[in-house]
This record gives structure tokens, sequence and C-alpha cells, in this order.
């Protein structure tokens, strides 16, 4: 599979950690039908449980971007803004180095 990875770390506000991580797999199924989606793992940290990683593939950065701002304009992002300890954390993977 090419395309770009993208990591986006969210420290997330204890009271509110549980109920997000309960709906995410609602969530990502709007997520699937994007165009340019092409894989998502969310992951939860060992020792600080607030902590969640979403690792995801797109066919390429610019494709994540639109993706974003079709979440901004539905109020997707508002939402997820209220809920962070702090801004949450993006990096781009644009090649892949190995493989297994």
């Amino acid at each position: 599979m090419s395309g770009v990875t993208i990591t986006l770390g969210m420290n997330l506000k204890p009271e509110a950690v549980d109920g997000f991580c309960n709906a995410l797999p609602e969530m990502i199924k709007d997520t699937a039908k994007r165009p340019g989606f092409q894989a998502i793992r969310i992951v939860r940290h060992k020792d600080d449980p607030n902590r969640v990683l979403f690792v995801e593939t797109w066919e390429s950065e610019q494709a994540y971007n639109d993706y974003i701002t079709w979440r901004t304009e539905r109020g997707d992002m508002d939402g997820f803004a209220q809920i962070l300890q702090e801004p949450p954390k993006m990096d781009v993977w644009p090649a892949v180095v190995a493989a297994g």
C-alpha cells in the first residue's frame, strides 16, 4: 500500500476519554468513506490512558487535508477541541522505509 502516513496524537481530558474512545468505531465509518482514505488504527497509551494516537494512511497529504476540512466544516473539530488538554500533535510520514 502506497500513500502517506499521518499520525495524530491527542491528550484528552480525563472525563472525556472513555466517551471519545467509545464513539470512535462509529466515527471512523465516516472517515473510511472519504476520498483518498486507505487505513486507520487508533491506539491508547499503556501508562497514560488519556493519550490517544491515530495512525492513518491516505492516498496523499492533500486527501488528508481535504478530510480535515470536511470534518471542520461539519463542526467536528470544534467538538474535539473541547475535550483536549492541549493542542494535538500531527506528523506526516511520506516514505515507507521497511514493512513486514
